[in-house]
């Protein structure tokens, strides 16, 4: 089994790596805990359904689970959630366990933020993006008035438990879902990880266990050293929405149809284009990623069907300040600059020169 601390000092917890969930009860069984929930999706519990139970064995746990997708990432959802925790007379003692994507561990994480004023949860990260980017960091939400992650705090869990195994059953949609997330790391790096893309594109399609094990410690390392230099997401920290701005407009104008990894791979191509256009980035980066992405079989273009829904995800993004669209942008691989203001015109005018596809 492979450790890293995460956090700061008194609030740091572990994320564990390891092939299968064999140690999780062990790890468990270091806290102190009075009832146990695990709250999931129902494609997750229909997936892992035999293996749920046999957990369970070893556990007892209540269950519960709603149905996946984005657009369940509302309050609705949440309100269900208290109201199984009430019926089922959750305490303060208890403990929740996240089980999913990114979208279960933004909404357990909450409800656990909130009931009772705040109670203990797990993290059992079962994407390629929940487990190199969401699972750390403390972000916990849900969408709302059409806004992306519009309400929320910051709460972690008391670990973090990230198996492998979960990948093996991943489709490419969901292993390219990933892959756009671990490029924005590869760019605001030092830029080894990037090469690591490029030379192993192959095997980490295939999820060879060593290249995906190698790329979700990166990840986590880079996010780490990042969100404990800025817990609360006031300056620094902005650096990890590097191609999310654009990313979320894809994600709108799609109507989720794009996935949040996949829309960031589109919207960090976006960045780029603006990189050059307002930091003088060199051209040749652009042309690096559209051959990564060729490799790795992400998108390189899209087409806005409703600018109007597009720009208004964009304008109401968190970074903003007084109507002012604030983008991380790149001065080079490694060098970037946060809270760059940029105006709708140049989105619209990056937009053309990038992924742009009009009939």
């Amino acid at each position: 089994m492979h450790e890293i601390i995460v956090g700061k000092e008194d609030k740091a917890y572990r994320v564990y790596l390891e092939n299968t969930m064999d140690r999780f009860s062990g790890a468990l069984k270091e806290y102190k805990i009075n009832k146990v929930f695990l709250i999931t999706d129902d494609l997750i519990y229909t997936t892992y359904k035999n293996n749920i139970y046999n957990l369970k064995k070893r556990i007892p746990f209540e269950i519960f689970y709603f149905k996946n997708g984005e657009d369940r990432k509302n309050i609705d959802t949440v309100k269900r959630i208290y109201d199984f925790l009430i019926e089922k007379k959750a305490d303060r003692e208890s403990i929740l366990i996240a089980l999913g994507g990114g979208v279960v561990g933004d909404l357990v994480g909450f409800v656990a933020s909130t009931y009772m004023r705040g109670i203990r949860y797990i993290n059992i990260p079962t994407t390629l993006l929940s487990q190199v980017d969401s699972c750390i960091g403390g972000k916990v939400a849900f969408n709302y008035g059409g806004i992306k992650n519009l309400i929320g705090d910051f709460y972690d869990p008391e670990f973090v438990y990230v198996s492998l195994n979960f990948l093996k059953t991943l489709d490419k949609k969901e292993v390219l879902n990933g892959l756009g997330e671990i490029i924005k790391y590869g760019l605001i790096s030092d830029g080894k990880l990037l090469y690591f893309l490029s030379e192993n594109a192959v095997q980490l399609l295939n999820l060879e266990h060593d290249k995906l094990l190698h790329v979700i410690l990166e990840c986590l390392k880079i996010k780490n050293k990042i969100v404990v230099q800025d817990t609360r997401d006031l300056g620094l920290r902005n650096v990890l929405n590097f191609g999310h701005t654009i990313g979320h407009g894809v994600e709108a104008d799609s109507k989720y149809k794009v996935p949040h990894g996949v829309a960031v791979a589109l919207g960090i191509l976006v960045a780029v284009k603006l990189s050059e256009i307002k930091l003088g980035l060199n051209e040749s980066i652009y042309s690096k990623l559209q051959n990564l992405y060729a490799k790795l079989g992400l998108p390189t273009s899209y087409k806005v069907d409703n600018y109007k829904s597009f720009m208004y995800s964009i304008n109401r993004d968190k970074k903003n300040v007084n109507e002012n669209i604030n983008m991380v942008l790149l001065e080079n691989i490694g060098k970037y600059k946060i809270k760059v203001n940029v105006k709708n015109e140049d989105i619209l005018n990056a937009l053309k020169f990038s992924i742009s596809k009009e009939e």
